[in-house]
């Protein structure tokens, strides 16, 4: 039977870990070991689900946990620092205007940039801004006045205990893989193709290592 994994205890990930992969001829790792394994497992977790996050909702269930709104000032030249938000950026979903009308902000990538500088018809403006990503910022064009807008992003983390409770058991499962790999089990292929096998159901592709 699994180990319950809960965030109320967080050493209790390492059980699971261990019973996963335990045999007699496998190695012993140590609490320290097993705590990178798991960042690295959460990292991946993460790179996975957010790729399908908009398209799946058994993805946003999953990252509901890293999903922020922050509510900041903005003001000439319109510029955020990433730096400044409140948790570790990772991907803006949505932006709207605090003040009435709570106009909505469209998110465009940088590429599209000249578009709306160089195009009178498709140019942004206080009724139809635009924010994108660049060095390190969010920019916003079409805004005059200082103002104070809504951002809604997913923040990034390594540590599991970040995610949803029911993202335990394949954080588990996805360290207990990478430590297989690092000892060169042939186990290791088995637990890759079946997470392979899984990930194309979700709609999601490949994923890596």
């Amino acid at each position: 039977m699994a180990v319950a994994i809960s965030s109320d205890a967080i050493g209790n990930i390492y059980p699971r870990i261990r019973q996963i992969v335990d045999r007699e001829d496998t190695a012993y790792f140590s609490d320290s070991q097993l705590l990178m394994f798991t960042e690295m497992a959460t990292d991946e977790f993460l790179q996975q689900y957010y790729t399908i996050f908009e398209s799946s909702q058994d993805a946003r269930d999953k990252l509901e946990g890293l999903v922020v709104t922050q509510s900041v000032s903005l003001a000439s030249p319109f510029s955020i620092a990433l730096s400044g938000l409140s948790s570790t950026y990772y991907r803006l979903l949505s932006a709207r205007l605090t003040i009435t009308p709570n106009t909505s902000v469209k998110i465009i990538q940088l590429a599209d940039y000249s578009a709306y500088i160089n195009d009178p018809f498709n140019k942004a403006d206080a009724h139809n801004p635009v924010i994108y990503e660049e060095g390190g910022n969010l920019k916003v064009l079409g805004i005059m006045n200082t103002t104070s807008i809504d951002l809604t992003y997913l923040s990034y983390t390594t540590v599991w205990s970040d995610l949803s409770n029911h993202s335990y058991e394949e954080i588990a499962q996805i360290a207990a893989r990478k430590v297989l790999q690092s000892l060169g089990d042939p186990r290791y292929q088995l637990m890759q193709a079946e997470i392979l096998e899984r990930q194309t159901a979700l709609g999601g592709g490949k994923r890596g290592n």
